[in-house]
């Protein structure tokens, strides 16, 4: 079966056959000459962006097919949305095209889940705009589950109803969660949401972790740490505060951060001083050099005299 074509015609002429299974297309020019993808005009085909909203009211209704036509206008492509209350408003992002308009892959999310799902089938999307009504740890997920992409956070008086009963992790079992098993960051939040926190502390040891996982595991235990009021909280706090410093002394290390990690072990507990020389022994296989070894061997030193 041939894969389906569908043909576009833009205000100033163009015209662009799209492959909607591909997400690619081909434009000509009004005088029906290929205008090429690449400067050395051999790439026919130019590839469609996908652009994610989570949360913002749909606008497929009016739609024959998963894409729209979008504005460039000054090198800047333009993305509308819908703000909740009968009006639209406008993000621009940068293109390098000739043409007056693009076709451009949308999607539309009402929960976080719906996104892991999404992700979950291998796509990355080009832009993710996201209702500011999510809290910040969802979005700091959402994030972390497609760090290529770009994410714009907007404000909405949108009328979609955001389910937080619907929150990816606890749908996770409505998933395969073996495909997001080496997502750090997915497998901290899923654990810190049920205050698996011996869990949490063996991501860092055995998962190869970067400095934005980092970051982002930081934050969700801030975040706890800073709601720890709550009643399910008030008692997993020195846990949640000696997990943060873990992670923190692990984000010093792979950054070389010298000040912050000299000043993590002068302030460090028994127990915390043999987390920091495991993660000091995890760091030397990441960075092998000598420059780097005898950096290490200083912090052991430190270590050893603040054991004394």
């Amino acid at each position: 079966m041939s894969t389906p074509i569908v043909e576009e015609k833009t205000p100033k002429g163009y015209t662009l056959k799209i492959n909607i299974t591909k997400k690619q297309y081909i434009a000509f020019n009004p005088k029906g000459e290929i205008i090429y993808s690449d400067d050395n005009k051999t790439k026919p085909f130019h590839i469609m962006k996908t652009i994610v909203f989570i949360g913002l009211k749909s606008e497929t209704s009016s739609r024959n097919y998963p894409y729209q036509l979008l504005k460039i206008q000054n090198n800047t492509l333009t993305v509308p949305y819908d703000t909740g209350d009968g009006k639209r408003k406008y993000l621009f992002f940068p293109s390098d095209t000739f043409l007056d308009m693009v076709p451009c892959m949308t999607e539309f999310f009402n929960d976080t889940a719906s996104f892991v799902s999404y992700v979950k089938k291998g796509n990355v999307p080009d832009y993710i705009i996201v209702n500011s009504t999510f809290s910040n740890n969802d979005i700091t997920f959402i994030s972390s589950l497609s760090p290529s992409s770009h994410i714009e956070i907007v404000n909405t008086t949108s009328t979609v109803t955001i389910d937080d009963t619907k929150r990816a992790t606890d749908q996770m079992n409505n998933f395969d969660i073996n495909l997001l098993s080496q997502n750090p960051v997915f497998l901290a939040r899923i654990h810190l949401r049920n205050l698996d926190l011996v869990r949490v502390k063996q991501i860092i040891l055995d998962m190869d972790i970067t400095e934005s996982d980092a970051q982002y595991i930081i934050a969700f235990l801030s975040t706890m740490i800073k709601n720890s009021d709550k009643e399910e909280l008030q008692k997993h706090l020195e846990k949640l505060k000696e997990l943060k410093k873990t992670y923190e002394f692990y984000f010093y290390l792979i950054t070389h951060n010298d000040e912050k990690i000299q000043e993590l072990i002068t302030q460090a507990s028994k127990n915390d001083l043999v987390t920091f020389n495991t993660l000091i022994q995890k760091a030397k296989l990441l960075f092998p050099t000598k420059e780097a070894n005898l950096r290490f061997v200083e912090y052991e030193n430190l270590i050893w005299e603040k054991q004394q």
